[in-house]
């Protein structure tokens, strides 16, 4: 009894199958009867069936073999009486080079248990020979070879994707860099501008001596105090050039270059042309700050 009652389940379900396949017909076939090689030529598919079914035509992930999938130009469904309508044209091309080639593209029908499956009738195209009865052993200025000298205009196509990953990958190395030796470049460079700053104005200053040591002036003399205020001025980020001898000394606290300061004045504004020494003082001051300070920066 249990063996009838399968074998009657087993034949409804075939029963049922038959039906809908009857029910969903699909037709296909090439547009033109001819196909070049690396040409793209259309392949039409239909299918009518019941719109209480769910049919799907392939997309580009079927294997369209022999041929390639170019791409797909797809109608909208058309319902009347309860039948639908799907239509669509599938532009392939091959590289085989066998004369005849034929394609079948299906349909597919998608239930809650399984998929079934719906081809279109096969068709065949015939492939365009351009070089016809070549032998094997034809020298090659013989070939027949079909020229071409137009000239072919090939758009360039930047790969920005590529270029915008690149520049995210860059900036983010130099901001991690940044931020692990951003410190150490900036003291580094910092040194270099003081260590510039110093060899300029030692190389400008010592000028100068020399040549009040040969020939006393008071305005070179004023030119010399005024190279030293500026560069003090720079070094440490105080107003020099816009204090007096006196302010300057207060600033300092310092007695030993208040007084050179005050030799120096007396030698551009008097008559006392023992003004060398003095303004060695004033470099070999510098120097010391110039020490100080670059200690400081390379500690800091």
């Amino acid at each position: 009894m249990m063996i009838r009652v399968m074998g009657l389940c087993l034949a409804m379900i075939a029963g049922l199958t038959s039906v809908q396949a009857q029910e969903v017909q699909v037709h296909g076939g090439f547009l033109a009867d001819s196909l070049g090689i690396g040409e793209e030529g259309g392949y039409y598919l239909t299918a009518r069936y019941p719109s209480e079914l769910n049919i799907l035509f392939p997309d580009s992930t079927y294997n369209f073999a022999p041929f390639e999938y170019g791409r797909k130009v797809y109608f909208p469904t058309k319902t009347v009486n309860g039948q639908s309508y799907d239509s669509a044209v599938y532009y392939v091309s091959t590289f085989e080079i066998e004369k005849r080639q034929s394609l079948s593209i299906p349909v597919f029908q998608y239930n809650d248990l399984d998929t079934v499956s719906y081809a279109s009738p096969r068709d065949t195209v015939r492939l365009i020979e351009l070089v016809k009865n070549l032998p094997d052993t034809l020298a090659v200025q013989n070939l027949p070879l079909k020229t071409n000298t137009a000239y072919q205009l090939v758009p360039f196509l930047f790969n920005y994707p590529i270029l915008i990953i690149v520049l995210g990958v860059l900036l983010i190395l130099a901001l991690i860099g940044w931020l692990v030796f951003g410190k150490r470049i900036r003291k580094h460079y910092r040194i270099k501008r003081m260590e510039k700053a110093f060899q300029k104005f030692i190389g400008t200053y010592t000028t100068q001596v020399n040549e009040i040591r040969q020939a006393f002036s008071p305005t070179r003399t004023e030119h010399a105090l005024v190279e030293w205020k500026r560069y003090m001025e720079q070094l440490e980020s105080r107003p020099y050039t816009k204090l007096t001898a006196r302010e300057t000394m207060r600033m300092e606290n310092n007695e030993v270059l208040g007084s050179n300061l005050h030799s120096i004045d007396g030698a551009i504004y008097g008559h006392n042309t023992s003004v060398v020494e003095p303004l060695e003082k004033l470099q070999s001051f510098a120097h010391e700050r110039y020490n100080k300070k670059l200690e400081e920066v390379k500690h800091g």
